[in-house]
Protein backbone atom coordinates (compact mmCIF):
# COMPACT_ATOMS: atom_id res chain seq x y z
CA UNK A 1 0.00 0.00 0.00
CA UNK A 2 3.15 2.54 0.94
CA UNK A 3 4.54 1.79 -2.46
CA UNK A 4 1.14 2.78 -3.92
CA UNK A 5 0.15 6.09 -2.06
CA UNK A 6 3.66 7.91 -1.50
CA UNK A 7 7.40 7.18 -1.97
CA UNK A 8 10.67 7.99 -0.59
CA UNK A 9 12.37 11.17 -1.74
CA UNK A 10 15.09 11.90 0.73
CA UNK A 11 15.95 11.71 4.15
CA UNK A 12 15.42 14.83 6.13
CA UNK A 13 16.52 14.00 10.01
CA UNK A 14 17.59 10.97 11.88
CA UNK A 15 16.66 10.51 15.94
CA UNK A 16 16.61 8.23 18.68
CA UNK A 17 13.51 6.95 17.43
CA UNK A 18 14.56 6.40 13.60
CA UNK A 19 14.50 8.60 10.01
CA UNK A 20 12.06 10.82 9.11
CA UNK A 21 11.87 11.14 5.42
CA UNK A 22 10.18 13.14 2.71
CA UNK A 23 8.06 11.72 0.72
CA UNK A 24 6.11 12.24 -2.58
CA UNK A 25 2.57 10.91 -3.37
CA UNK A 26 0.01 9.86 -5.66
CA UNK A 27 -2.64 11.22 -7.27
CA UNK A 28 -4.57 8.14 -7.49
CA UNK A 29 -5.70 7.87 -3.12
CA UNK A 30 -8.88 5.88 -2.24
CA UNK A 31 -11.78 7.80 -1.27
CA UNK A 32 -12.10 5.57 1.86
CA UNK A 33 -8.98 7.56 3.46
CA UNK A 34 -8.21 11.26 4.52
CA UNK A 35 -6.43 12.40 1.21
CA UNK A 36 -2.66 13.21 1.40
CA UNK A 37 -1.09 16.47 0.11
CA UNK A 38 1.61 16.08 -2.81
CA UNK A 39 4.41 16.21 0.06
CA UNK A 40 4.43 14.46 3.18
CA UNK A 41 7.10 13.85 6.13
CA UNK A 42 7.39 10.14 6.86
CA UNK A 43 8.94 9.14 10.06
CA UNK A 44 9.90 5.34 10.53
CA UNK A 45 11.53 2.74 12.84
CA UNK A 46 11.41 -0.71 13.18
CA UNK A 47 7.86 -2.47 14.52
CA UNK A 48 9.71 -4.00 17.49
CA UNK A 49 10.78 -0.49 18.55
CA UNK A 50 7.54 1.76 17.24
CA UNK A 51 6.12 2.42 21.12
CA UNK A 52 7.41 5.65 20.66
CA UNK A 53 6.14 6.51 17.43
CA UNK A 54 2.86 4.88 18.31
CA UNK A 55 2.22 7.02 21.60
CA UNK A 56 2.79 10.15 19.31
CA UNK A 57 0.38 8.92 16.94
CA UNK A 58 -1.98 8.40 19.97
CA UNK A 59 -1.42 12.15 21.17
CA UNK A 60 -1.23 13.81 17.49
CA UNK A 61 -5.01 12.68 16.87
CA UNK A 62 -6.52 14.39 19.87
CA UNK A 63 -4.92 17.76 18.61
CA UNK A 64 -5.95 16.71 14.86
CA UNK A 65 -8.62 20.23 15.32
CA UNK A 66 -5.56 22.86 15.60
CA UNK A 67 -3.76 24.44 13.27
CA UNK A 68 -0.97 24.83 15.44
CA UNK A 69 -0.08 21.23 16.03
CA UNK A 70 1.76 19.66 13.08
CA UNK A 71 -1.12 17.20 11.50
CA UNK A 72 -0.68 13.09 11.39
CA UNK A 73 -3.19 11.52 8.64
CA UNK A 74 -2.21 8.14 9.64
CA UNK A 75 0.23 5.16 10.65
CA UNK A 76 1.41 2.62 8.00
CA UNK A 77 3.33 -0.82 8.92
CA UNK A 78 5.12 -2.06 5.54
CA UNK A 79 7.63 -4.65 5.26
CA UNK A 80 11.49 -3.16 4.27
CA UNK A 81 14.04 -5.66 2.86
CA UNK A 82 11.83 -8.46 4.78
CA UNK A 83 11.33 -6.45 8.09
CA UNK A 84 8.48 -4.75 9.70
CA UNK A 85 8.36 -0.93 10.10
CA UNK A 86 6.53 1.15 11.51
CA UNK A 87 5.34 4.59 9.95
CA UNK A 88 3.93 7.88 10.53
CA UNK A 89 2.31 9.94 8.03
CA UNK A 90 2.92 13.75 8.44
CA UNK A 91 2.30 16.75 7.27
CA UNK A 92 5.21 17.89 5.87
CA UNK A 93 7.11 21.80 6.96
CA UNK A 94 8.52 23.29 4.26
CA UNK A 95 9.85 26.16 6.35
CA UNK A 96 12.07 23.69 8.45
CA UNK A 97 12.16 24.19 12.19
CA UNK A 98 12.67 27.49 14.06
CA UNK A 99 16.22 25.92 14.85
CA UNK A 100 16.98 25.84 11.76
CA UNK A 101 15.16 29.19 10.97
CA UNK A 102 17.54 30.74 13.78
CA UNK A 103 20.90 28.98 12.69
CA UNK A 104 20.06 30.38 8.63
CA UNK A 105 18.96 33.85 10.44
CA UNK A 106 21.25 36.27 11.14
CA UNK A 107 24.35 34.37 11.35
CA UNK A 108 22.64 32.71 14.58
CA UNK A 109 22.74 36.04 16.43
CA UNK A 110 18.79 35.70 16.78
CA UNK A 111 15.73 36.78 15.39
CA UNK A 112 13.84 39.83 14.67
CA UNK A 113 10.96 40.82 17.39
CA UNK A 114 8.35 41.04 15.16
CA UNK A 115 8.73 37.32 14.04
CA UNK A 116 9.71 35.77 17.49
CA UNK A 117 6.21 37.26 18.42
CA UNK A 118 4.43 36.39 15.73
CA UNK A 119 6.04 32.68 16.50
CA UNK A 120 4.98 32.70 19.77
CA UNK A 121 1.52 33.52 19.27
CA UNK A 122 1.35 30.10 17.52
CA UNK A 123 3.00 28.36 19.75
CA UNK A 124 1.03 29.52 23.03
CA UNK A 125 -2.10 29.07 20.90
CA UNK A 126 -1.09 25.18 20.28
CA UNK A 127 -0.10 25.03 24.14
CA UNK A 128 -3.23 26.03 25.15
CA UNK A 129 -4.97 23.05 23.09
CA UNK A 130 -2.68 20.65 24.28
CA UNK A 131 -2.79 21.42 27.43
CA UNK A 132 -6.80 21.82 27.78
CA UNK A 133 -6.70 18.27 26.40
CA UNK A 134 -4.66 17.34 29.90
CA UNK A 135 -1.59 16.85 28.40
CA UNK A 136 1.84 17.86 28.71
CA UNK A 137 4.57 17.98 25.82
CA UNK A 138 7.49 17.32 27.88
CA UNK A 139 9.96 18.62 24.61
CA UNK A 140 8.93 22.22 23.77
CA UNK A 141 12.11 23.32 21.91
CA UNK A 142 12.97 25.54 18.74
CA UNK A 143 13.59 21.85 17.28
CA UNK A 144 9.83 20.81 17.54
CA UNK A 145 8.74 23.83 16.32
CA UNK A 146 8.60 23.63 12.81
CA UNK A 147 7.36 26.12 9.79
CA UNK A 148 4.59 24.86 7.52
CA UNK A 149 2.41 26.11 4.67
CA UNK A 150 3.35 29.16 2.34
CA UNK A 151 3.09 31.30 5.61
CA UNK A 152 5.25 29.38 7.76
CA UNK A 153 2.96 28.88 10.62
CA UNK A 154 4.30 27.62 13.66
CA UNK A 155 3.43 24.32 14.74
CA UNK A 156 4.40 22.28 17.71
CA UNK A 157 5.90 18.49 16.71
CA UNK A 158 7.13 15.56 18.09
CA UNK A 159 4.99 13.85 20.88
CA UNK A 160 7.37 11.07 21.10
CA UNK A 161 7.65 12.12 25.37
CA UNK A 162 4.59 13.81 25.62
CA UNK A 163 2.06 12.34 28.80
CA UNK A 164 -1.00 13.18 30.33
CA UNK A 165 -1.49 14.83 33.34
CA UNK A 166 -2.64 11.42 34.82
CA UNK A 167 0.26 9.69 33.86
CA UNK A 168 2.00 12.39 35.05
CA UNK A 169 0.89 11.58 38.53
CA UNK A 170 1.33 7.89 38.74
CA UNK A 171 5.06 7.96 39.56
CA UNK A 172 8.28 8.73 39.09
CA UNK A 173 8.81 9.79 35.34
CA UNK A 174 12.40 10.27 35.00
CA UNK A 175 13.93 13.45 33.15
CA UNK A 176 11.71 14.10 29.96
CA UNK A 177 12.86 16.31 27.55
CA UNK A 178 15.78 18.27 26.36
CA UNK A 179 18.54 19.16 29.34
CA UNK A 180 18.58 22.98 28.65
CA UNK A 181 14.65 23.05 28.53
CA UNK A 182 13.58 20.94 31.78
CA UNK A 183 11.91 23.22 33.94
CA UNK A 184 13.31 22.90 37.80
CA UNK A 185 10.54 21.13 39.28
CA UNK A 186 11.48 18.36 36.38
CA UNK A 187 15.38 18.33 37.56
CA UNK A 188 14.95 18.40 41.26
CA UNK A 189 11.44 16.29 42.16
CA UNK A 190 11.09 14.46 39.16
CA UNK A 191 7.50 16.76 38.96
CA UNK A 192 5.72 17.26 35.97
CA UNK A 193 1.92 19.75 35.10
CA UNK A 194 1.76 21.74 32.28
CA UNK A 195 4.04 24.51 33.84
CA UNK A 196 6.98 22.35 32.40
CA UNK A 197 6.15 23.70 28.90
CA UNK A 198 5.74 27.33 30.01
CA UNK A 199 9.19 27.35 30.99
CA UNK A 200 10.38 25.59 28.05
CA UNK A 201 8.44 28.29 26.00
CA UNK A 202 10.63 31.01 27.88
CA UNK A 203 13.49 29.20 26.86
CA UNK A 204 13.11 28.79 23.82
CA UNK A 205 11.66 32.44 23.36
CA UNK A 206 15.02 33.99 25.16
CA UNK A 207 17.11 31.51 22.53
CA UNK A 208 14.88 32.96 19.39
CA UNK A 209 15.55 36.25 20.70
CA UNK A 210 19.22 36.15 21.66
CA UNK A 211 20.53 33.34 19.05
CA UNK A 212 21.46 32.01 22.40
CA UNK A 213 20.52 29.20 24.79
CA UNK A 214 19.20 30.60 28.16
CA UNK A 215 21.45 28.37 29.62
CA UNK A 216 24.64 28.25 27.71
CA UNK A 217 27.53 26.16 28.56
CA UNK A 218 30.81 24.35 26.96
CA UNK A 219 30.19 21.43 24.85
CA UNK A 220 33.03 19.54 26.71
CA UNK A 221 30.98 20.42 29.99
CA UNK A 222 28.42 17.55 31.90
CA UNK A 223 24.61 17.95 31.17
CA UNK A 224 25.16 17.34 35.45
CA UNK A 225 26.17 21.19 35.39
CA UNK A 226 23.28 22.21 33.36
CA UNK A 227 20.94 20.58 35.55
CA UNK A 228 22.66 21.58 38.55
CA UNK A 229 21.92 25.39 37.49
CA UNK A 230 18.64 24.82 36.38
CA UNK A 231 17.74 23.47 39.68
CA UNK A 232 19.41 25.55 41.98
CA UNK A 233 20.03 28.99 40.05
CA UNK A 234 18.26 31.97 38.64
CA UNK A 235 17.76 32.54 35.56
CA UNK A 236 19.52 35.61 33.90
CA UNK A 237 17.05 36.98 30.90
CA UNK A 238 18.35 40.00 31.12
CA UNK A 239 19.87 41.07 27.59
CA UNK A 240 20.07 44.38 25.68
CA UNK A 241 18.10 42.48 22.27
CA UNK A 242 14.99 42.50 24.96
CA UNK A 243 12.21 44.77 24.48
CA UNK A 244 10.94 45.95 27.94
CA UNK A 245 7.78 43.84 27.02
CA UNK A 246 10.02 40.43 26.03
CA UNK A 247 11.71 40.90 28.79
CA UNK A 248 8.37 40.69 31.30
CA UNK A 249 7.29 38.35 28.97
CA UNK A 250 10.09 35.79 30.30
CA UNK A 251 9.38 37.03 33.81
CA UNK A 252 6.44 35.74 33.61
CA UNK A 253 7.30 32.38 32.02
CA UNK A 254 11.05 31.82 33.94
CA UNK A 255 9.99 31.23 37.66
CA UNK A 256 11.04 28.74 39.66
CA UNK A 257 7.79 28.09 41.36
CA UNK A 258 5.61 26.35 39.09
CA UNK A 259 2.45 27.19 40.54
CA UNK A 260 3.60 31.23 40.32
CA UNK A 261 4.26 30.36 36.08
CA UNK A 262 1.96 32.49 33.97
CA UNK A 263 -0.46 29.78 31.95
CA UNK A 264 -0.64 30.01 28.62
CA UNK A 265 -3.83 31.25 28.65
CA UNK A 266 -2.60 33.99 30.31
CA UNK A 267 0.40 35.09 28.00
CA UNK A 268 -1.92 34.74 25.15
CA UNK A 269 -2.95 38.15 26.90
CA UNK A 270 0.60 39.15 27.56
CA UNK A 271 1.69 42.54 25.71
CA UNK A 272 4.33 41.07 24.17
CA UNK A 273 1.91 39.14 22.06
CA UNK A 274 -1.08 40.76 22.31
CA UNK A 275 0.51 43.73 20.55
CA UNK A 276 2.11 41.80 18.09
CA UNK A 277 -0.28 43.14 14.65
CA UNK A 278 1.50 46.73 15.58
CA UNK A 279 5.15 45.34 15.66
CA UNK A 280 5.90 47.03 12.32
CA UNK A 281 5.01 50.23 14.28
CA UNK A 282 7.35 49.73 17.05
CA UNK A 283 10.24 50.97 15.17
CA UNK A 284 9.63 53.70 13.87
CA UNK A 285 7.44 54.84 16.92
CA UNK A 286 10.32 54.30 19.48
CA UNK A 287 11.65 57.67 19.32
CA UNK A 288 8.57 58.82 20.22
CA UNK A 289 7.97 56.15 23.06
CA UNK A 290 11.07 57.39 25.01
CA UNK A 291 10.22 61.00 24.95
CA UNK A 292 6.58 60.11 26.47
CA UNK A 293 8.10 57.81 29.11
CA UNK A 294 10.61 60.39 30.02
CA UNK A 295 7.58 63.02 30.14
CA UNK A 296 5.48 60.28 32.10
CA UNK A 297 8.35 59.46 34.94
CA UNK A 298 8.38 63.44 35.66
CA UNK A 299 5.98 63.71 38.92
CA UNK A 300 5.35 67.31 38.75
CA UNK A 301 4.53 67.20 34.59
CA UNK A 302 0.87 68.07 34.61
CA UNK A 303 0.34 69.41 31.31
CA UNK A 304 0.17 67.91 27.76
CA UNK A 305 3.59 67.98 25.41
CA UNK A 306 4.06 71.45 24.55
CA UNK A 307 5.58 70.43 21.29
CA UNK A 308 3.57 69.26 19.03
CA UNK A 309 5.88 67.52 16.43
CA UNK A 310 6.51 65.22 19.41
CA UNK A 311 2.62 63.96 20.02
CA UNK A 312 1.40 60.80 18.80
CA UNK A 313 -0.68 62.40 16.73
CA UNK A 314 -2.12 58.78 15.45
CA UNK A 315 -5.01 57.43 18.07
CA UNK A 316 -4.43 54.20 17.13
CA UNK A 317 -0.77 54.37 18.15
CA UNK A 318 -1.86 55.40 21.62
CA UNK A 319 -4.53 52.75 22.04
CA UNK A 320 -1.29 50.16 21.27
CA UNK A 321 0.48 51.82 23.87
CA UNK A 322 1.39 49.40 26.44
CA UNK A 323 -0.24 51.65 29.19
CA UNK A 324 -3.54 51.05 27.90
CA UNK A 325 -3.03 47.80 25.54
CA UNK A 326 -2.04 45.57 28.87
CA UNK A 327 -5.12 47.20 30.75
CA UNK A 328 -7.29 44.60 30.05
CA UNK A 329 -5.14 41.91 31.63
CA UNK A 330 -4.30 43.89 34.38
CA UNK A 331 -7.10 41.75 36.54
CA UNK A 332 -4.40 38.89 36.08
CA UNK A 333 -1.71 40.56 36.70
CA UNK A 334 -2.03 41.81 40.24
CA UNK A 335 -2.58 38.50 41.83
CA UNK A 336 0.89 37.28 39.75
CA UNK A 337 2.35 39.71 40.44
CA UNK A 338 2.38 39.12 44.39
CA UNK A 339 3.46 35.44 43.71
CA UNK A 340 6.21 36.45 41.45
Amino acid sequence: MASVLWKRVRILGKGGYGVVSLASTSDNQPPTLERLPPLIAVKTCLLHRSQSLQYEEAFLSMFADSPFIIHCFRPNIELQDGVAVYNLLLEYASGGSLADRLHNYNSGKGLSEFEVRKHTTNIVLGLIHIHNRGVIHCDIKPDNILLAGTDETAKIADFGLSMTLEQSRTGNQGLRGTERYLAPESVVDEKYGTEVDIWALGCTVYELMTGTPLWESDEDSQDSNVLYRIGFEEPMFQNAKLSNEAQDFLKRCLVKNPRSRWTAEMLLNHPFLNSSKVADNVQTATKTTKKLKIILRRPQQKTAIKNPSSRWTAADMLLNYPFLNSSKVADKVQPCNKDS
